[in-house]
């Protein structure tokens, strides 16, 4: 299986499930999920390189972006930090735009990892629309009714117990 990992510290929290899998490769634009992923070298990593984003810790931009046009991925974590029904997935860089839209199509699958402190906010930039998606994981605090608008929308929605940790 081929995983792609998104940057941000949600993504980041996926790895430490990951150490059982075989057969596994994680491409990420996430320098912390590289170094993490090095305590268990039996999963394959390609880091896409680009134009490095010291403050969120990954690569971004065209050269990122064009790395990730030559891999066919599996399952693609994407995360955000601004989400909402009506305007789906966004972000406030393009540079960031660019890498997720290259990553979303080129996954068979997508799903979107954000707490529910960053729903029914928006960034300037769109990614994707939330039917777009193949599933939303998030935390049991997003609204029952917002859950279910998802759900309509033919999106699954997993929504996890995470005390009062916020996975974002």
């Amino acid at each position: 299986m081929v995983l792609f990992l998104d940057a941000g510290t949600t993504c980041q929290s996926v790895v430490a499930h990951l150490g059982a899998r075989k057969n596994l490769t994680v491409v990420t634009n996430n320098f912390y999920v590289v170094t993490s992923l090095f305590t268990h070298p039996h999963i394959q990593v390609i880091h896409t390189g680009g134009t490095v984003n010291p403050s969120s810790g990954s690569s971004e931009g065209r050269i990122a972006a064009d790395a990730i046009k030559g891999v066919n991925i599996d399952l693609f974590f994407l995360s955000t930090g601004t989400w909402n029904m009506d305007r789906g997935v966004t972000t406030p860089s393009m540079d960031k735009v660019e890498i997720k839209l290259a990553a979303l199509q080129a996954s068979t699958s997508c799903f979107l990892l954000a707490d529910s402190t960053k729903f029914g906010t928006v960034s300037k930039f769109q990614v994707a629309a939330i039917e777009k998606l193949d599933a939303v994981v998030t935390d049991e605090q997003l609204p029952q009714e917002m859950q279910e608008n998802i759900r309509d929308l033919g999106v699954a929605v997993h929504a996890a117990r995470f005390g009062q940790r916020s996975f974002s």
